[in-house]
């Protein structure tokens, strides 16, 4: 627990401005719509942790202007490979989309469409660093807004650091966001 809470980003890895609440946890539908992510990409799952830790969600301005970061420490090296391959393996950019498609159907009330999945250029860290960006349409009060999340998984030595990044109409800062995944890069490859 105490290695997965040091991989995570804190309130001093962002600029003034930036301010950090508690993460939400996750629901029984979270973790269900996690464990089904989970079989779809060939990754190991919860029972192969030996500890999942959420950091703060920070945000700047609007709602939607949000960084966040969670931690997982795999049980075993076995664990650990299967899901550096199943990062790796063409299953798991389908199975993403689904589930993001899940998560925004979930917190915007309906489906989101013109949804794209496309891979992202990311610094590279430990054995395994992927990057993807999600842009999808959602309306919510009679509008309809666009909405780009960048995902960014890395890891080493049995850890895995997720990073997430998302902004309305645009991608999130790409200055900030390249700081923010190299800050996670470090502690990754520190730990």
């Amino acid at each position: 627990m105490a290695r997965a809470q040091k991989l995570l980003l804190v309130q001093a890895d962002f600029p003034a401005g930036w301010t950090g609440t508690p993460a939400t946890p996750d629901t029984p539908e979270d973790k269900a719509a996690n464990a089904e992510f989970a079989t779809c990409a060939g990754l190991s799952g919860e029972a192969a942790q030996t500890a999942d830790v959420k950091g703060d969600d920070f945000g700047m301005g609007s709602p939607v202007t949000q960084a966040g970061s969670e931690a997982q420490i795999m049980k075993d090296e076995a664990s650990y490979k299967k899901d550096v391959e199943a990062l790796k393996g063409s299953k798991f950019q389908p199975c993403l989309e689904a589930l993001l498609t899940k998560t925004i159907t979930k917190a915007a009330g309906s489906a989101p469409t013109n949804l794209q999945l496309s891979p992202i250029t990311v610094p590279t860290f430990g054995d395994v660093t992927v990057g993807k960006r999600l842009s999808a349409a959602i309306s919510a009060q009679g509008q309809t807004l666009t909405v780009v999340v960048d995902v960014v998984v890395m890891g080493k030595n049995r850890a895995e650091v997720l990073g997430t990044f998302s902004n309305l109409a645009q991608p999130f800062d790409q200055a900030l966001e390249k700081t923010l995944i190299e800050k996670l890069g470090a502690k990754l490859n520190a730990s």
